[in-house]
């Protein structure tokens, strides 16, 4: 049975997510292995940190997935912007909430311990976090690792903009097509548009960094057209010619977060071709990470400043204080995003899909009620 068949959860892509999200933490402890003098342990984790860091990507491509993958049937059923939007924000913004209060309250216990005042956040800064402009508005972040949920909202909204100008349009089959443009449906050609355009952007003119979503979408429309691969409305041909021009890209740009963005998309394909997404990593550690990934990545930011504040305190030229910190930094972390997910993720979870589920019986009723 194929993966578009049997459709639920998606084990590989999930794991993909949860092993991301531990990738993470590590550049963000990389800290606890400074010392005032030169190490081989302090040269391995900023090693490691490095390719740590680029993990980020993986989340852009797998969002890219999830994402077209949910809105499978909106050009057919019916799609509402707002709807879809709130969703996300429902989704996403409480526990991003909570680490936003997490960070402050870090902040507040570094300042008492080290003596200084607490000084309160100017109240634009967090009235721009609330609304994910931060980056936008040069406010900087409060939380390093914010700056790529600015960057999701953007790409969830756009994609989401470019799916409601196709609905609007009609069904989209690639029947009604002939010839080339039979290759893929009306969005899936709207896709391959978009995921070029900002390839050749994001290799020339606008680099990878925080603000905009320019640069990172080819990223997150790799994942989407993986999505639309198994779905067969894009052809395995145009597919491959997508992922060979990602590739061929990295010879004018080969930053590592590039490679890890195309070696993630390279992943989902062989994964289709395997029929692996219901398979591969699906063991129930790797699937328990997967769910709670968004809060692993909300919450380990603040306590690896707990740990760097304690190692400097404790024994900051000890090597095994360092490794024992960082093994504080990991156990910490997972404890308290299984707790913020169970708490706080899971019933947003389940609005959100209460909310679908409304959209699903609005829509009917529409199709069912008789014309005016």
């Amino acid at each position: 049975m194929s993966s578009a068949s049997r459709g639920g959860r998606f084990e590989f892509v999930d794991a993909l997510r949860g092993i991301a999200a531990l990738a993470v933490v590590l550049p963000h402890s990389v800290g606890l292995f400074s010392y005032s003098h030169q190490s081989w342990l302090s040269q391995l984790f900023r090693w490691l940190a490095e390719y740590g860091g680029a993990s980020v990507e993986v989340f852009f491509v797998v969002s890219g997935f999830a994402i077209a993958y949910s809105l499978r049937n909106a050009a057919t059923d019916g799609f509402n912007l707002g709807r879809f939007m709130l969703r996300r924000a429902v989704r996403l913004d409480p526990p991003y909430w909570v680490g936003l209060l997490l960070c402050g309250l870090v902040a507040a216990i570094r300042a008492r311990t080290t003596h200084q005042p607490i000084v309160l956040p100017p109240l634009g800064k967090v009235f721009a976090h609330l609304l994910y402009l931060q980056d936008i508005l040069g406010l900087g972040q409060f939380n390093v690792v914010f700056w790529t949920l600015c960057l999701e909202f953007q790409l969830y909204l756009v994609f989401a903009v470019m799916l409601r100008s196709v609905a609007s349009m009609g069904a989209a089959r690639r029947e009604s097509s002939s010839g080339f443009l039979a290759e893929a449906d009306k969005f899936g050609w709207l896709m391959v548009i978009a995921f070029f355009l900002s390839l050749v952007l994001s290799h020339t003119v606008w680099p990878m960094r925080p603000g905009w979503f320019v640069p990172s979408f080819y990223l997150f429309l790799s994942g989407a057209l993986a999505a639309w691969k198994i779905l067969g409305r894009i052809s395995e041909r145009l597919f491959h010619i997508c992922l060979l021009a990602m590739g061929l890209a990295l010879l004018a740009k080969p930053e590592w977060a590039r490679v890890v963005g195309f070696l993630t998309a390279m992943a989902l394909f062989v994964a289709i071709r395997r029929d692996g997404l219901h398979r591969w990593l699906a063991a129930r550690v790797a699937q328990w990470l997967g769910r709670i990934s968004y809060s692993i990545y909300l919450v380990h930011a603040p306590l690896a400043v707990v740990f760097l504040g304690l190692r400097a305190r404790v024994a900051p030229g000890s090597k095994l204080v360092s490794l024992l910190c960082l093994v504080g930094v990991y156990f910490s972390t997972i404890a308290l995003a299984s707790l913020l997910h169970r708490v706080v993720e899971v019933p947003c979870l389940r609005l959100s899909q209460q909310l679908k589920r409304s959209n699903s019986v609005d829509a009917e009723r529409v199709q069912q009620a008789p014309p005016a």
